[in-house]
């Protein structure tokens, strides 16, 4: 019987195998997943029901935008006023290193979302969000093949997967 001290051959640790991490292929799929999530942005902001009323509403319509960074890099701004192409990053948005997409109305657009001390809140920007969120990831798939990041026939053998056998209940 051996040695209770004594390690035993299946203990000892084998050498490490080296990791190499693949940075351009970490970089394309954090360009794909931007665009993906710029994209959700850009159709939440499009189709939500902005509220024109006055004073809370009017010019809300015009001054919508959503901007997307990569790290603390801007990669894509929108405007809904094709006058003013400006989108600037709130000063309470925080950047690191990740994805960052943020979208939005104007000034008064948050009063209208949360509502004050001197009127309910109506918001308008969140049902949207919640009604379009099952399709986000439709939206970074498209994003995904478009860079080439997965293939055509990868994305149809994962969707037909995720459906289930035909004729399953």
């Amino acid at each position: 019987m051996p040695s209770p001290k004594a390690p035993s051959e299946k203990l000892i640790a084998r050498r490490a195998a080296k990791v190499v991490l693949n940075h351009a292929a970490l970089d394309e799929i954090s360009r794909a997943a931007v665009d993906g999530f710029f994209e959700f942005a850009k159709s939440i902001l499009t189709s939500a029901d902005v509220p024109d009323a006055t004073p809370y509403g009017e010019g809300l319509i015009d001054h919508g935008g959503a901007i997307a960074y990569v790290g603390k890099q801007l990669v894509a701004s929108y405007a809904m006023n094709p006058g003013d192409p400006t989108v600037k990053k709130p000063r309470g948005a925080k950047l690191g290193p990740g994805v960052v997409v943020i979208a939005g109305y104007g000034f008064p657009a948050r009063f209208q979302e949360a509502g004050t001390i001197h009127q309910p809140a109506r918001p308008f920007l969140t049902p949207e969000l919640m009604q379009q969120q099952p399709d986000a990831g439709g939206y970074i798939q498209k994003a995904m093949i478009k860079h080439k990041v997965i293939s055509v026939r990868r994305a149809a053998a994962r969707a037909a997967e995720a459906a289930g056998p035909i004729g399953a209940a």
